[in-house]
């Protein structure tokens, strides 16, 4: 792992997975098995979260069974699997053992003789090579040892679509014949490639699909990104603007907010001051991201180097670059590149393949907002740069850098219902995917910023005498907004199309209720926020 996962003392909010996991640990005890596949981009998390359930876990019928799934040889993800099994076994039932194999082997044979007969018939099918075998036996493991112990199996496979690099024919396959039979052991799978493990629930492990249940890791949202920054920076003030700045460079990556704040308190220890504002912000900038030795620009540039097949990467960054800088639609990336569209075509969808983009409709975007940013503005620049100096280069990405600051501040104080405007001036007869729903965003002829009364401002979009009248709330929606909302579009007397509700700061499920019963379409500020990337617009951060 890049970054050491964050537990115990480190660990932060995330309270709402904890939760999901500890209820799964209590319905597996009354005979309910339900398995967890969490996705999510890099370094948002996943590891964290699992890593700190399996820590906090008190129950003592219980036993965690934790394995990283690399791309490497079958053997050492089979040594790893039977050692992590038996020394958290021989631990939780009293045995004082220390991480030997030689010793948990030991042990094992006069403890769990049947599991231990078991584990040497697995390393002899590895010896032999017969890896589909010592695969189907590793999975059976836990059944066999529930048998000897009595105690229940909680195992996780982090990274678990590389199971296909082993050296497995049908590794998928063998997994849900063992989960169906096996249904005393509950599995946690984590990828972050989330294409790739829908894919692979969905398709290769289609019986299962059901028994999977699939939970997105998403990055901090607004409110818990401030609060995460301030306990990582005790003692410090930091200028409002330059939170909302942070928040919406990194996007609330808890890795990115984590690096960036530890630099930016370190710098202004050195100032003597415990005041952050946008000097300080620029210089952790170029600290962490602009130099080649910075912590993010680091991680950034192993990351694509290990990911991007050597044969295709300048193809494949090429494509990276062209949706980085806004032409995320496979013609415009066709004629910008002056390559033809099947070539487009097979690049993208490799790229999607590997988790690095995602699509809706016609746009493609890189989800990791960072490594957006970094592309366009760090690693590209660097790279058709004219000043090769090391000074004058950093002078000027400090400059690139401040202005970046004042730009993205200046746009997230703007008003929202003016940046929506803006963003339905846009639309030009896109088909897009809204809640699994295909939604066509019709080229609007006027899109005009109104109000009723005194009442708040909305915005009426109109195209062949039809409308769409629009609504964004700054505070959360309750069933009374829905209906002085619904009271007001009536009063105006137009032929409306679509009925649109932005609740920035969520909704109530009262609300959302009703407003389905009304046919509103509610997009809630995630949508909206791929919307404005869609269309080259910077997110809105409340």
């Amino acid at each position: 792992m890049f970054n050491e996962p964050a537990v115990a003392e480190k660990f932060f909010g995330r309270q709402e997975v904890l939760g999901l996991l500890t209820r799964r640990v209590s319905d597996l005890r009354e005979g309910y098995r339900q398995n967890i596949a969490l996705t999510g981009q890099s370094l948002v998390g996943k590891s964290s979260i699992i890593l700190h359930f399996i820590q906090m876990l008190k129950e003592e019928d219980f036993i965690p069974v934790y394995v990283e799934v690399l791309k490497e040889p079958f053997k050492s993800f089979s040594d790893k699997f039977i050692a992590t099994l038996l020394y958290n076994s021989l631990i939780k039932i009293g045995e004082h053992v220390e991480i030997d194999i030689d010793m948990l082997y030991e042990k094992a044979s006069k403890v769990f003789p049947r599991t231990y007969l078991s584990i040497k018939h697995i390393n002899l099918c590895v010896d032999r090579n017969e890896l589909d075998d010592a695969y189907s036996g590793l999975l059976a493991l836990t059944s066999i040892l529930k048998g000897e112990i009595n105690k229940q199996f909680i195992v996780v496979l982090d990274e678990f679509d590389n199971l296909e690099h082993l050296g497995i024919k049908n590794p998928f396959l063998n997994f849900g014949k063992v989960i169906m039979v096996e249904k005393d052991t509950m599995y946690v799978v984590s990828s972050s490639r989330n294409e790739a493990v829908r894919k692979i629930l969905s398709e290769k492990l289609s019986l299962l699909f059901g028994n999977f249940e699939l939970v997105k890791i998403s990055s901090f949202d607004p409110r818990t990104a401030v609060e995460f920054m301030r306990t990582r920076m005790p003692g410090f003030e930091i200028e409002s603007d330059m939170e909302k700045f942070l928040i919406a460079l990194t996007e609330g990556n808890p890795f990115y907010l984590d690096k960036i704040t530890s630099c930016a308190r370190r710098l202004a220890e050195e100032r003597m001051t415990n005041y952050i504002d946008k000097s300080v912000i620029v210089d952790a900038m170029l600290d962490c991201i602009y130099r080649p030795n910075g912590v993010i620009y680091q991680y950034l540039l192993n990351f694509i180097l290990e990911l991007l097949d050597a044969r295709y990467r300048e193809r494949y960054l090429a494509m990276l670059f062209s949706i980085a800088k806004g032409l995320n639609k496979q013609s415009e990336m066709s004629r910008n590149l002056k390559v033809k569209k099947g070539e487009v075509q097979k690049a993208l969808s490799a790229l999607l393949e590997l988790g690095l983009i995602s699509k809706n409709g016609v746009f493609y975007k890189i989800d990791d907002g960072m490594l957006e940013f970094w592309l366009k503005d760090v690693f590209q620049k660097r790279r058709m740069s004219l000043v090769n100096g090391a000074i004058d280069a950093i002078r000027i990405f400090g400059l690139d850098a401040t202005a970046y600051i004042t730009a993205v501040v200046d746009e997230l104080n703007r008003d929202n219902v003016s940046r929506l405007a803006e963003l339905f001036n846009l639309f030009s007869n896109e088909m897009i995917q809204i809640y699994s729903k295909n939604v066509r965003l019709p080229h609007f002829t006027k899109v005009e910023v109104k109000k009723v009364g005194e009442g708040m401002s909305f915005i009426a979009a109109s195209f062949r005498g039809k409308f769409w009248i629009v609504q964004a709330y700054d505070s959360e929606v309750n069933e009374s907004h829905i209906i002085d909302y619904i009271r007001n579009v009536k009063a105006m007397g137009l032929k409306v199309a679509n009925k649109v509700i932005i609740p920035l700061k969520g909704i109530d499920e009262n609300a959302k209720l009703l407003g389905k019963e009304l046919k509103i379409s509610i997009w809630d500020r995630n949508i909206v926020n791929d919307l404005l990337r869609f269309y080259g617009r910077r997110r809105i951060i409340r």
